[in-house]
């Protein structure tokens, strides 16, 4: 078997189709398999996958995170290589053709990533993932001073460099958002190059930051400004603490700028939450969450301004409001733009 496609999804049953579909579809001279990892899945997920039949192979486990699921589907692969494939993802139908011979022409290449295209909802075009100043083979030292975007679904990796890192970390558990990549790639590239192809061979379907802060902060669960309910709420950014810790005690000294990027985008991660509760009317839960920020990011002013108006009484912020410019209201009173994104 040349490639195993690596499928994980959690509650994809809006897109799971599609990308099982898209990874069938491969115009590829070689042998493939599809194992999709159904990680514990609570909506139709399971059901979706039921009608390819004998097509892919279904692994059903408890729900363990992204991590777990896709060690789950390399320890069961076949393949020489594995492709890995999100399950709100697709691919072109070239993809594997033009990855796998880069790998097979390329015995000191241990990866080979590619472009991809961000897509929302309705399949149009909304930005490339790969800037110009990112698309050539990093090195470790590039790595580790910055996230590369290397998707994991735009990733084909030997099987065996995977298993002599370890696999994805399971430090990272299902509560956590994101991380699990950029470490993973990191010890990757440290067995040998991780080669670019500037094709876009990937649809990455973009999932609005400020959506899904605001399904988080609309539930019942955080409703309730208690201590908490807060903790419960701030766990999710742990993912980023994990990798600050993974990647001092793997690199040393060499993952202090990795490391400082996680904790500043832990940050940068609650002001966006803070700014988006500020524009649901929760200027508790804001508090809350500029608070937090302080505590990874001590020294930056404009937090320090937006607390004071998110502790302003409801009648002295609408008066105020008047007087205040268009643009520096909106930075006080949300909703999060692009610039106060996580990046």
């Amino acid at each position: 078997m040349k490639v195993s496609v690596v499928i994980p999804t959690y509650n994809d049953e809006g897109t799971i189709a599609a990308t099982v579909e898209s990874a069938l579809a491969q115009k590829f001279a070689g042998a493939f398999e599809v194992i999709v990892v159904n990680d514990g899945s609570t909506d139709g997920t399971r059901e979706k996958l039921a009608k390819f039949g004998d097509r892919i192979r279904v692994i059903d486990q408890a729900n363990r995170g992204v991590s777990a699921a896709r060690n789950a589907g390399i320890k069961a692969a076949a393949g020489e290589y594995i492709a890995l494939l999100d399950g709100d993802d697709m691919w072109t139908e070239d993809k594997l053709a033009k990855t796998v011979l880069v790998l097979d022409e390329n015995p000191g290449c241990v990866a080979v990533s590619s472009n991809v295209v961000g897509i929302d909802g309705a399949g149009r075009e909304v930005w490339r993932y790969v800037a110009p100043e990112f698309q050539h083979s990093p090195t470790l030292d590039e790595m580790l001073a910055w996230p590369w975007p290397l998707l994991p679904s735009a990733q084909v990796i030997r099987r065996d460099t995977l298993l002599a890192i370890g696999g994805f970390a399971e430090d990272f558990k299902p509560e956590h958002w994101g991380c699990e990549d950029i470490f993973a790639m990191l010890l990757v590239r440290e067995r040998g190059e991780i080669m670019y192809v500037p094709d876009t061979l990937v649809h990455y379907r973009c999932r609005d930051f400020q959506a899904h802060l605001a399904s988080r902060l609309s539930s019942r669960r955080f409703e309730v400004a208690s201590a908490e309910a807060f903790r419960a709420f701030e766990r999710r950014f742990e993912a980023n603490a994990i990798l600050a810790r993974l990647a001092r005690k793997h690199f040393g000294a060499s993952g202090d700028k990795i490391a400082a990027w996680a904790i500043n985008r832990t940050a940068n991660e609650l002001v966006t939450a803070g700014l988006l509760a500020m524009h649901q009317g929760n200027s508790d839960f804001a508090q809350r969450c500029y608070r937090a920020s302080l505590r990874y990011r001590p020294l930056t002013f404009r937090t320090y301004f937006r607390l004071g108006w998110a502790m302003l009484p409801a009648g002295a912020a609408r008066m105020l409001s008047s007087m205040v410019p268009t643009g520096l209201l909106r930075s006080l009173s949300g909703p999060p733009t692009m610039e106060e994104r996580p990046g």
